[in-house]
């Protein structure tokens, strides 16, 4: 596979929100769900989301040891979005962790934001996961929002998702691909075949898939 393997990672509730009906900071999964993540995170290069979930969050989950501990080893954090409206107080900006942002904005390199490095999307999320690959990125969690979500799915670009289903009915609009409406369909084949399935203590369920190959 020459581009970046895309790992989708989320917690979703029964009727598939990904976030409470007034938007900001959600965290729907258990501790155990936590781990699970904890456990994806140390198999990728990098994570993704976009800057919407940055702002609301101002920080990133960090991978942990046995005895919580805060591990030296983290994937980058890539951030979507052409925002410049970042704050250096937020959490984020103080975590352990390389600090990518992939733009449109041509202009936002002459800003004072606090990134590692900032790259360019090119046309497509393909032509820019390429950029990606050759900057040494092989597999990345892609954590959100929806629109990015939509975004990766709308390109066929997604190879795994792994899918944690919380006990819980939420409402609102904020569904994990966002709910427009529209006549078109992603994809109505059953293109995904289950690798994994784990029943939590929560009554969560936490379901891999993993893409057919035709």
């Amino acid at each position: 596979m020459k581009r970046p393997e895309i790992i989708l990672v989320i917690a979703s509730s029964l009727d598939g929100r990904i976030a409470l009906p007034q938007g900001g900071e959600t965290h729907l999964g258990s501790e155990y769900d936590k781990q699970l993540l904890n456990k994806s995170l140390t198999k990728v290069d990098a994570t993704l989301f976009g800057s919407g979930t940055l702002k609301a969050h101002q920080s990133t989950f960090l991978i942990r040891k046995k005895r919580q501990e805060i591990s030296v080893n983290q994937p980058i954090s890539i951030i979507a979005g052409n925002s410049e409206n970042f704050s250096k107080s937020w959490m984020y900006f103080n975590q352990p962790i390389k600090r990518w942002l992939i733009s449109s904005n041509r202009n936002i390199k002459d800003s004072k934001i606090n990134f590692d490095k900032i790259l360019f999307y090119e046309n497509s999320w393909l032509q820019t996961l390429n950029i990606l690959k050759k900057e040494g990125i092989r597999r990345i969690a892609l954590l959100g929002g929806a629109k990015l979500i939509e975004s990766f799915y709308n390109e066929d670009l997604l190879d795994e998702i792994k899918i944690t289903i919380c006990p819980k009915v939420i409402g609102g609009q904020y569904t994990w691909i966002p709910c427009k409406e529209k006549n078109e369909i992603f994809n109505f084949e059953n293109r995904w075949k289950i690798k994994m399935t784990k029943v939590l203590k929560t009554s969560e369920v936490f379901i891999h898939y993993t893409k057919k190959i035709n």
